[in-house]
């Protein structure tokens, strides 16, 4: 094997020799330019490259001695490629204001950082090759040589040209320096290049933010009179005037275009930004804010969306009857609505509120999970949270599951049944209606049914058919809930953990509320029916001397009211149920089973009662003692009565539990006596 510099093979003068050829020889064929000298090697032996010897003799006796020269050519120093890396960071570079590069420029700064590369591996490479026979590369010379293959790999990679070896000194030391980023322009980003300023950017945009919607053409007139020094701006927040001076390029006044300013008022961003000022927040928020990617969960009453929307048609007098809806988010299953002539308020959301939790009642279902709800009539109400374990407020309509459900319900069963009247200004052929204009504006279309002479009830008791059927028909997911209706949905599907709906907590908000006292320890009237107490102990609970108690309810389906819960300001007194179910017939002879039922039912609340008065009276003590007026003489009548004594009335002005004769009278047993009766 021979030795080899810069990828050459090469022999010293000591090898030359060695082979049989002569000092005069290597001369000779020095000066003749038969042989190069390549490099100097140890103790500055020249080495002669094996590549230039042109007279073959000279070559044949060199490989007789040292074996054959490799006919291979020899590896370059320098192999430019495109270098991934480099490509990979460029395409992943963010300007200032978050943008990325061009293509063309990442292509350029790719080609560029992957000749510098190449340059340096080279380099490295000959500061090696060197280094083994004592030598240093000349990086004057090395920078000159480097430039020039630079220049002429930029036909098969483009990029920017260097014509100075003192500038692509800076550019290749900044490279090895930095690396990828010191190829990137610093003018990037920079304002500085920029005609029309960002400063001035910002005042074009302010000058269009402006709820009189100018038109474009306004803002270029608006901007160019205040530059030009015509008129005169200031902020409103801060009372700062601007000055035209500010807003001038290189101290002259800006010449701008109508297409230059409509430009910036077109870019995204900036339409973006003032659109709520221009439009209002509604708009905004349902046409520029992004909407967040949800997915519905797997349990029914797990979310309870709620929203005021208006009937399809209009009464035969014109007006619009609205409902409050409440609608289970995975089943889709709408509970029955509040229904009002004209805009809903805080009365109809609570009614809606009782429907929806008569119903979870009367089927025994739990209490929700979360309340979904907009700020619309909701902001006011302080309760919600108290009551829901998690309440959300939404920002636009259009995150709503409830709105959802109305179209669901509008363009469903109630269009099949002729019920939804479309309106003439909607995008889609099958929603819209013929348009009609009368007295110069337009009204909503017609239908069939539409055009009859349509009641309030009539809306509401075909609005109430629609829901009737739509809570019937198959659930739209069919493969999950395969064969099953919204409403085997709400039940079947019921979040396994949710909590049971705490009544006497619940009612406190959402149930109506009447004044009564509970008389006789024992019943208490409301709306002209009696209720008896289900708990005695509730007595400990009211305030000395005060019976009077807030009675809260909520009648059922039937209209009827169960039970009623009572409180006495911020304290839970107890609850009372309606006492109808215990009455039974006087009559013995009529009784049947219900009645000796209802009989023993009210002769053991009367046993209750009574222990418990005669364990509270038997933790009293007896108490004796004088009195100041004990040792005072008795005045004696002045006239005689006779005193005729006769056989006393038992409990003549007492009651039964008066005691006789110091002794208290016996106890009767009302259970016995009620199984005795039976």
């Amino acid at each position: 094997m021979y030795a080899r510099y810069e990828g050459r093979p090469v022999i010293t003068k000591a090898d030359w020799c060695a082979a049989g050829l002569t000092d005069r020889q290597f001369h000779y064929d020095v000066s003749r330019g038969c042989i190069s000298i390549c490099g100097i090697g140890y103790r500055n032996a020249p080495l002669i490259d094996l590549t230039s010897i042109r007279r073959p003799e000279r070559l044949a006796m060199i490989e007789a001695k040292f074996g054959p020269i490799e006919k291979a050519e020899r590896e370059p120093m320098l192999k430019a490629t495109v270098d991934s890396g480099a490509r990979e960071w460029y395409t992943s570079f963010r300007k200032g204001d978050g943008s990325p590069l061009e293509p063309r420029q990442i292509e350029q700064y790719t080609n560029r950082a992957s000749l510098l590369e190449a340059l340096k591996q080279g380099l490295e490479m000959q500061r090696t090759e060197r280094a083994r026979v004592g030598k240093k590369v000349k990086m004057g010379e090395w920078y000159e040589g480097a430039m020039a293959w630079y220049n002429e790999q930029r036909e098969l990679f483009p990029c920017a040209e260097i014509s100075n070896a003192r500038s692509f000194e800076r550019v290749f030391k900044a490279y090895c320096t930095e690396g990828y980023a010191s190829v990137v322009s610093k003018s990037i980003g920079n304002d500085n290049s920029r005609k029309v300023s960002v400063k001035a950017e910002q005042l074009i945009v302010a000058l269009w933010r402006t709820n009189g919607k100018p038109f474009k053409e306004r803002v270029w007139e608006l901007y160019m009179e205040f530059v030009c020094g015509d008129r005169e701006l200031y902020d409103k927040e801060t009372g700062e005037v601007f000055r035209p001076e500010d807003f001038r390029h290189k101290g002259r006044t800006l010449e701008l275009s109508q297409a230059t300013v409509w430009s910036y008022l077109s870019e995204v961003m900036n339409t973006t930004a003032v659109y709520a000022d221009r439009n209002g927040n509604f708009a905004y928020q349902n046409t520029m804010r992004p909407k967040h990617q949800r997915k519905v969960g797997s349990y029914s009453l797990s979310k309870i969306s709620m929203d005021d929307v208006a009937l399809s048609r209009q009464t035969w007098d014109g007006k619009w009857v609205y409902k409050y809806i409440a609608v289970d988010v995975l089943s889709g299953y709408y509970f029955k609505p509040s229904y009002v002539v004209g805009k809903p308020g805080r009365k109809e959301v609570v009614e809606c509120f009782r429907n929806m939790f008569r119903e979870l009642t009367e089927r025994g279902l739990p209490m929700p999970g979360e309340l979904e709800v907009e700020h619309h009539l909701m902001e006011d109400i302080e309760w919600l949270n108290e009551v829901f374990p998690f309440v959300r407020f939404c920002a636009s309509a259009t995150e709503k599951r409830a709105e959802h459900n109305i179209r669901s319900l509008k363009y469903g069963a109630a269009k099949d049944a002729g019920h939804t009247v479309g309106r003439w200004y909607a995008r889609s052929e099958a929603y819209s209606s013929v348009r009609k204009k009368v007295n110069g504006d337009y009204e909503l279309g017609t239908s069939e049914i539409g055009c009859a002479k349509l009641t309030a009830e009539r809306l509401i008791a075909d609005d109430l058919a629609d829901i009737e059927a739509h809570n019937n028909e198959l659930h739209p997911r069919k493969k999950t809930f395969a064969g099953m209706t919204r409403r085997e949905v709400l039940v079947s599907q019921v979040n396994p953990g949710l909590k049971p709906i705490e009544q006497w907590y619940l009612q406190r908000f959402i149930g109506e509320q009447t004044q009564t006292s509970i008389v006789n320890n024992n019943r208490l009237q409301v709306k002209g029916e009696q209720f008896e107490l289900v708990d005695f102990g509730c007595l400990d609970r009211l305030k000395p001397n005060n019976r009077k108690v807030e009675a809260y309810y909520m009648a059922n389906s039937a209209g009827d009211i169960e039970r009623v819960y009572l409180w006495q300001g911020e304290t839970y007194i107890g609850e009372a149920e309606n006492a109808e179910k215990w009455r039974y017939n006087e009559f013995a002879c009529e009784r049947g089973e219900a009645d000796r039922e209802a009989m023993l039912h009210q002769q053991k609340r009367v046993a209750k009662f009574d222990k418990m008065i005669r364990e509270r009276r038997a933790a009293l003590p007896r108490v004796g003692g004088t009195t100041e007026n004990s040792s005072a003489s008795v005045a004696v009548l002045e006239v005689p009565v006779e005193i005729v004594e006769t056989e006393q009335p038992r409990n003549y002005q007492g009651d039964e539990w008066e005691e006789a004769a110091g002794k208290p009278l016996p106890t009767v047993d009302y259970t016995r006596l009620a199984m005795e009766s039976l």
